[in-house]
């Protein structure tokens, strides 16, 4: 009995690292965000250090790649600069990672560039002048928290699952034992 608690022990503690693996910290642009400014770079920061053989992609919606100018990796941080600012349209960042945990990691988001024409960015230069800019902003900052807060809430810790797994397998295999030292 006391090898089985032990056992439970140890599995509870080490459970985190054991599960852990790399996911997105933070991305700039974030998920499925509109930007309205001249985009020349993308980042995407990490829960962990990366490896060197980490890549970044850049594809627009109909499927045709956009050359990277410059890319760094560093630490937990991947970024890509491009050459000329994006032009307007959707984009999918695909990524594939090798965390400092050794396990390889993909995944993508995406996000669309709507840069205002000569005339909508008169317009609007007219209508901010109007209405206060500073108004503006302070709402556009509010929806971006609530954004940020409700992707947030929901994440699920990676460490959570794995836990509930491994109490179960220590409660069948307790009771497992326990009808056996019985039949004896």
């Amino acid at each position: 009995m006391r090898k089985l608690l032990l056992f439970t022990f140890t599995f509870l503690v080490f459970v985190n690292n054991a599960f852990a693996h790399t996911g997105i910290k933070s991305s700039s642009p974030q998920d499925k965000e509109i930007i309205h400014e001249e985009l020349k770079e993308v980042t995407i920061t990490f829960d962990t250090k990366l490896e060197q053989n980490s890549v970044f992609e850049l594809q627009k919606s109909d499927g045709s790649s956009v050359p990277v100018e410059k890319y760094l990796l560093s630490e937990n941080k991947m970024v890509a600069a491009f050459s000329n600012p994006l032009d307007n349209g959707e984009y999918q960042v695909t990524w594939k990672i090798i965390g400092a945990d050794g396990h390889p990691i993909d995944g993508v988001f995406s996000f669309t560039v709507d840069l205002p024409t000569i005339k909508e960015s008169t317009e609007k230069q007219e209508e901010i002048k109007m209405t206060g800019s500073k108004l503006e902003e302070k709402e556009t900052e509010k929806v971006a928290e609530s954004t940020d807060l409700t992707q947030q809430q929901k994440k699920l810790p990676s460490y959570l699952i794995p836990s509930i797994l491994g109490v179960l397998l220590v409660v069948v295999v307790g009771s497992f034992l326990m009808i056996l030292r019985r039949k004896k």
